[in-house]
């Protein structure tokens, strides 16, 4: 697996306040393999080896959620939060230089994916964080480490082998290359004229303005005086940089283009990409070269994640403790500190500055971000999650409770006995909806908001409140909550959500402002909440892949955002590969899902109910991502699917012709220095030769004979040859800065 996405893998060292500094110490993981239990079950040891330089109290780690049970009967683990661990023993006080500590710890479940190992591995000593550098021994180092074994004596492998890549890579790659002026998002019609003309540049453009219904209309006319462009856009500078790429991308070699007139515009208003940087941050400089990717693919809406359980990246300034708590991270036992517990990354320090735990805007970034993106006709829509998904905002208004005695924006009360595990396993992190601090707060927050979009010269259209994922019994042992679903004949916690939701989006549009949400601020709702909220809703996103959900939104008049895990969720893993990093409980999502994400297929219903599909856009949650980089390779290339459908509803290319498009795209991404996902090569013997292919004829197919890792430096595939007495064949795939997973062949 490529260095730059192993999670964690290697740290500097940093000394912070509320951290220990020691010389180098390291950490070193690695999977034993999976086992069948006597019930059927799985379970794996994980293994920790500690270099430490001196004695200390616990091992630390980060890790999605699973039972754990140490070897060593000396040894014990606690959970902190879930997703994050802590190992005691009295064996760690005999660490010093020289001195290895291996602790074993056994673990429910299968590992079949690097993305469920553990990070953020560091040490503890007298309370305070010690960091170590992190080492993951590959999940592919060894066939028995990623095979799973079944009770009928069967093994389950989920690698994909040499052999069937080659055959996938030969199946799909693609000759065909985008004519002139058809890059994606493809045009609705390009009619090409019998001359080739001096290409065109933005100082031999002339803008028009006209009046069209379609959504970011133009009409472009290329010819020997230049470039003639016809629109109703908002953005017009957005347009004319559209076109401009096609025209560069569609130049000869002489720096000619066919003169042709373009006629296009957008089926949807809202063509949008959820980033998440509450779990892990991502820098405003980052953060930018996302946006202009983005708006290079017509993409107009950045769905900005900033506030979760995991992080509050956004400054107010009337709530310091949202940040100066919520956006830090680090090892604690209990909540009352100044910062949250780490999940995720990090290293235990609350104020590391090199590592995703950490980090916001403050108010100036953020203005300058706006503006920025503003510039390339792109809007932010902040999401904010309540009442479910709060924890960050909660801990730090229990912060300011604590060291202000402002007892008034508290977002829960003392004494509430309700027991609840949310789909992230957390127990306490739901807004209550029967107090009044959950609404002064949003009415704060709004406010806030509102002034920073002002003084960026943008206006601040929706908040996104999320309104997802409130689990069953959530307030349960609440006297408050139980006291008002009383006083107003509610029957059922559903009410208080719908409440909730209500309130918010009557505070919001008294700020000038709507909402926006996911699918449960819009379904399982009485038609009175429906006629109320309704008018107040900018946008309601569908993720879920089961049943007709978005259909059901769409009639009930909601403007519907397609936005369904098992197409759009860029999270998730593209193939079952053990080194792939991504997610997996939505299903594979690879490069031809947000093609296939058509309204037909997402919102299948007749016209009248499509007429309310107001977009679709594509998710990036954030807990398995680490840098830019990685953001750049879960977007790229799927996020050329999503421009073609974002901009064209329906089916318009096929997948040759898509595969060909994103091949050529490839060549910038890689000359930009811009990472991106990349099949893994294909390895098979053929007339007892070794044959390795690729999937686009591009790049440099990287070998070893011998089962170690590929490396850039590696032997150089140019033709087929003989085995010899090579005992495991293993490539990889690099083109500029990207690399693919090592694809593995066993000789017979």
């Amino acid at each position: 697996m490529n260095h730059k996405y192993l999670l964690g893998i290697a740290v500097t060292a940093l000394a912070g306040l509320s951290q220990v500094s020691h010389a180098e110490n390291v950490i070193t993981w690695e999977t034993l393999g999976n086992t069948c239990t006597a019930d059927n079950g799985n379970k794996y040891v994980q293994r920790f080896v500690i270099e430490a330089d001196a004695p200390f109290e616990r091992l630390a780690f980060c890790e999605f959620k699973r039972g754990m049970t140490p070897v060593n009967p000396a040894d014990t683990v606690v959970e902190l939060l879930p997703g994050y661990y802590a190992v005691g023993s009295p064996r760690f006080s005999e660490a010093g230089k020289g001195k290895k500590i291996t602790v074993d710890i056994l673990t429910d479940g299968a590992l079949r994916n690097i993305s469920f190992a553990p990070d953020g591995m560091h040490l503890v000593t007298g309370g305070k964080s010690v960091r170590a550098r992190n080492v993951r021994i590959p999940l592919t180092a060894n066939r028995n480490l990623y095979s799973v074994p079944q009770a009928d004596g069967s093994i389950t492998d989920n690698m994909i082998y040499g052999p069937e890549a080659f055959a996938i890579n030969d199946s799909l790659r693609s000759g065909i290359r985008p004519k002139a002026y058809m890059q994606i998002p493809t045009p609705k019609s390009v009619k090409i004229g019998g001359k080739h003309v001096a290409a065109p540049d933005r100082n031999h453009v002339t803008l028009k303005r006209v009046s069209d219904d379609r959504h970011d209309y133009y009409r472009a006319e290329i010819d020997k005086d230049g470039m003639t462009v016809y629109t109703n856009s908002e953005t017009p500078e957005a347009v004319i940089a559209s076109l401009l790429r096609r025209i560069e991308e569609s130049s000869d070699a002489d720096g000619t283009v066919p003169s042709a007139k373009i006629e296009d515009w957008a089926d949807y208003p809202y063509r949008g990409l959820m980033i998440d940087v509450a779990r892990n941050f991502t820098s405003a400089e980052d953060m930018k070269k996302l946006i202009s990717l983005m708006a290079r693919y017509g993409l107009n809406v950045l769905h900005f994640h900033v506030g979760d359980d995991e992080g509050w990246r956004v400054e107010i300034p009337e709530l310091p403790e949202l940040t100066s708590v919520g956006a830090r991270r680090g090892y604690c036992v209990n909540d009352d500190v100044p910062f949250l517990k780490q999940i995720y990354s990090g290293d235990g320090n609350p104020d590391a500055k090199d590592t995703p735990a950490n980090g916001f805007y403050t108010v100036d970034e953020y203005i300058d971000l706006l503006r920025y993106a503003k510039g390339l006709g792109v809007e932010i829509i902040p999401e904010f999650d309540s009442p479910g998904h709060s924890r960050a905002a909660i801990r730090a208004m229990e912060h300011r409770f604590r060291t202000k005695g402002d007892s008034s924006l508290r977002l829960i009360h003392d004494g509430d006995t309700s027991r609840y595990t949310t789909a992230q396993d957390f127990h306490d992190n739901l807004m209550n909806p029967a107090l009044e601090g959950p609404y002064k707060f949003w009415d704060i927050v709004i406010g806030s908001l509102k002034d920073t979009y002002s003084k960026a010269g943008t206006p601040l259209r929706a908040v996104h409140i999320g309104g997802d994922e409130v689990p069953a019994h959530a307030w349960d042992g609440s006297v408050h909550a139980n006291s008002l679903m009383a006083e107003k004949g509610m029957t059922d916690q559903s009410e208080l959500h719908a409440l909730f939701v209500k309130r918010v989006a009557e505070i919001a549009a008294r700020h000038g402002v709507k909402i926006s949400g996911w699918q449960e601020i819009a379904l399982g709702h009485t038609d009175d909440y429906n006629r109320k909220v309704r008018p107040n809703v900018a946008s309601v996103n569908c993720w879920t892949n089961a049943g007709n959900m978005g259909r059901q939104i769409a009639e009930l008049g909601y403007p519907l955002v397609i936005s369904n895990v098992d197409y759009l969720y860029f999270d998730q893993a593209p193939t079952t590969h053990p080194e792939e990093p991504g997610l997996t409980w939505g299903g594979l999502v690879d490069e031809f899902q947000p093609l296939h994400a058509t309204i037909d297929r997402l919102c299948d219903a007749p016209a009248d109910v499509q007429s309310n599909v107001a977009g679709i856009s594509a998710q990036l949650f954030a807990e398995t991502v680490r840098s830019r980089s990685m953001i750049e390779r879960y977007i790229l290339p799927r996020i050329l699917g999503l421009a073609e459908r974002a901009h064209n509803s329906r089916q318009t290319i096929g997948d040759k012709e898509y595969f060909g498009a994103l091949t050529a795209e490839m060549e910038k991404w890689a000359g930009e220095g811009t990472d991106f996902y990349l099949r893994q090569p294909g390895i098979r013997i053929a007339d007892g030769k070794i044959e390795m292919n690729d999937a686009y004829g591009k790049g440099e197919i990287r070998y070893t004979l011998d089962g170690s890792e590929p490396t850039a430096e590696s032997r150089l595939y140019t033709a087929p040859f003989d085995a010899g007495k090579a005992c495991e064949i293993r490539a990889r795939l690099f083109y500029g800065p990207a690399e693919s997973v090592t694809s593995i062949l066993f000789p017979e």
